[in-house]
């Protein structure tokens, strides 16, 4: 749908008869804004995943689906013991793309019946970690790349990660020491990076590391910890392997449009073995 400020006006203030919550949400900044009488949007003081209680991003970010395909979309979220049904439409004012929300608080029993309250959560929660986690680290996957952080602003580091001689490992150990292996890489990365960073399974041994907001310094000693971490991790049932990572890094504005950069740079790291390669690129 196209407005313009006052149209858009109109339309929010009728859906405000109709729903708990309305809001505007700029996806790529993580925004949200409430429009006063003239039209102007007045940015609220906080992130649009505070409203639900949340520190970091929602898994599921319906909003930067809308803003993907333009079309339609549906999901419940939860504060507390409470449930919400969230609609997400397609807007755009003045030439730019936002997403509104419309949110009801779920007062229906009949839905809870069969399962109970929490019983219906968990299931939802459990629905969202098929769609977007890898089932073997519990990392996110490529799918949740491309669907809901393509577009998102402020992330200015991508890091491409691959194991060295990881088929070796597999041929030497087994499959289910490789397995141990990624586990363990994933377990690595995640305790050196931020709540508001994701590591992502790109394919294989390969991952993909995402940076918001952060200075090329601490981008460089986070991944020399994360490397040596690695190198270190020993596995009571192997004691003799030994793990060896390359990565290959890009720091730039708008970091998630220059993966085949970091990956050029993984391959550079690759030729020297357990290294780290990190460009710094003008977008």
């Amino acid at each position: 749908m196209i407005f313009t400020k006052e149209e858009l006006r109109i339309f929010i203030t009728e859906q405000n008869r109709i729903f708990d919550i309305v809001r505007l949400v700029d996806v790529s900044m993580t925004r949200q804004y409430t429009i006063d009488n003239n039209g102007e949007f007045i940015e609220a003081p906080y992130e649009c995943y505070n409203v639900w209680n949340k520190k970091k991003r929602c898994d599921c970010c319906i909003s930067s689906k809308v803003l993907l395909s333009k079309k339609q979309f549906t999901k419940f979220e939860f504060i507390g013991d409470d449930i919400y049904f969230v609609i997400a439409l397609y807007v755009e004012v003045e030439g730019n793309e936002y997403s509104v929300e419309l949110v009801a608080k779920f007062t229906d029993e009949t839905l809870f019946a069969a399962y109970g309250k929490e019983e219906f959560a968990r299931t939802i929660q459990s629905y969202n970690n098929k769609i977007y986690k890898d089932s073997l680290t519990n990392a996110y996957n490529r799918r949740y790349f491309e669907e809901q952080l393509k577009q998102l602003r402020g992330i200015n580091a991508i890091v491409v990660l691959d194991l060295d001689d990881f088929k070796k490992i597999n041929d030497t150990y087994g499959h289910i020491a490789g397995d141990e292996v990624l586990k363990e890489v994933v377990k690595v990365c995640d305790n050196n990076i931020r709540s508001v960073d994701v590591i992502v399974r790109w394919g294989g041994d390969e991952f993909v590391l995402l940076f918001l907001e952060i200075p090329e310094k601490i981008v460089q000693n986070k991944l020399e910890i994360i490397r040596k971490s690695i190198n270190d991790i020993y596995f009571d049932n192997y004691p003799n392997l030994k793990v060896f990572v390359s990565m290959g890094c890009v720091v730039t504005e708008h970091a998630t449009n220059f993966f085949e950069e970091a990956d050029q740079a993984l391959y550079e790291g690759k030729k020297k073995g357990n290294s780290i390669v990190i460009r710094k690129v003008d977008s």
